[in-house]
């Protein structure tokens, strides 16, 4: 009798899912809080503006047109398949720290406050640096995708991460911009995170990167006087606290309600920066709690929504870049509010899309579009998502 001999069936590859549309509620919170920092920007640069430029819409002009092409850059790159920067990532690595290094260039990098950080082309500025921080992203998220299958490996995994960070941070150590690389550093923790590394290597480097910081701290003066006057800010209340305090009378100003749109007196020249890295505390002092909670609880639903597309796309790489995208966003958000409340010392971080500062702008919202591109091809639900991973 012939024995019949059962082969083991083999597993065929789901589908992929189709494309769809991106997710709308993320779209049209960015947009809100996109314009919501156009509003905000002109009330806290107006009368700043009209003393030192003669025109009380200078800054208002220069967001709206960088507003717009960031906003160009979103919606197109929500179009392009995110897979593609997998393939580009080391192309972008290189070119971003060839960028870095023109910085510190005489002639090409503009030198402001003793920093080499921006590059001028056509009477506009732009920091690298700000792209660093996606490129970062990518960089490691397709690098983590080529060793997925050693990345609790200390020496095969981590470490060929901690090599990626290295030349953006040293070349950003370089401008000098140190607040900067604790962003790069928290974001590559992030990315370890999301890409498997044991919690007892990630406690490793948080004791490595605690020890060096300090370090670091000590090595110059003004850094520790900058600690120095976070921590007692009523030592030096006119010189290295004035702008911490300043935030605090604003934030204590507004109260629960505000008093009012435009009725900020902080804005008056009181508060350096009032349109830039403190620009929240205009809008505690003008909108209140009531505001600030409103503008926080707008942050934290695009960061569910981002959280949520990570969690429902099905590829791997797709996951980390959503990831890493989301963490960058929350983090900036995180420490832009802890140093306006006090809460961490001064550091020069914009609040994304309210903040006034082009390359940011720019650079956060096309990062969004390429987030809302990774949503164009998720799973209908979280379930599923995880179901396709344990296969």
């Amino acid at each position: 009798m012939e024995t019949a001999v059962q082969s083991e069936p083999k597993k065929t590859p789901r589908p992929e899912p189709e494309r769809h549309h991106f997710d709308f509620p993320l779209f049209i919170t960015l947009l809100a809080i996109g314009v919501f920092g156009l509003v905000m920007l002109f009330s806290a640069s107006y009368y700043y503006a009209q003393v030192k430029y003669g025109s009380g819409t200078y800054f208002l002009k220069r967001q709206l047109i960088f507003f717009a092409v960031g906003l160009t850059a979103m919606l197109v790159l929500s179009n392009v398949r995110y897979k593609i920067y997998r393939k580009l990532a080391l192309p972008c690595y290189i070119g971003v720290c060839v960028v870095l290094a023109l910085t510190l260039v005489p002639g090409i990098g503009v030198k402001i406050n003793e920093a080499r950080r921006w590059i001028n082309i056509g009477g506009f500025q732009f920091q690298p640096s700000e792209f660093a921080k996606f490129i970062l992203v990518i960089a490691l998220a397709a690098a983590m995708c080529s060793k997925r299958l050693v990345m609790q490996s200390f020496i095969q995994g981590v470490i060929p991460c901690l090599f990626i960070l290295g030349p953006l941070a040293g070349l950003i150590i370089l401008q000098p911009n140190y607040s900067m690389v604790i962003i790069l550093a928290l974001v590559t923790y992030v990315m370890l995170y999301l890409g498997g590394v044991r919690m007892s290597h990630r406690f490793l480097l948080v004791v490595v990167g605690l020890i060096a910081g300090i370090l670091i701290l000590y090595l110059k003066s003004y850094r520790s006087n900058r600690i120095s006057a976070w921590w007692n800010p009523e030592a030096d209340p006119t010189g290295k606290s004035y702008q911490a305090i300043q935030s605090r009378i604003a934030l204590g100003n507004g109260g629960f309600f505000g008093q009012g749109l435009n009725f900020s007196r902080q804005k008056l020249l009181f508060l350096p920066e009032r349109e830039n890295d403190y620009i929240l505390a205009i809008i505690g002092e003008e909108l209140g709690f009531f505001g600030c909670f409103l503008l926080i609880a707008a942050y934290a639903f695009a960061i569910y929504r981002g959280i949520t597309i990570a969690l429902r796309c099905r590829d791997r790489f797709g996951r980390l870049l959503a990831g890493g995208i989301v963490g960058v966003f929350a983090i900036q958000i995180i420490v832009n509010i802890g140093v306006v409340t006090s809460a961490i010392p001064s550091t020069g971080q914009t609040l994304p899309l309210v903040s006034y500062g082009g390359t940011s702008l720019m650079v956060f919202m096309a990062a969004m579009g390429i987030l809302l591109n990774i949503s164009r091809y998720t799973e209908v639900s979280t379930q599923n998502a995880a179901r396709a991973e344990q296969q």
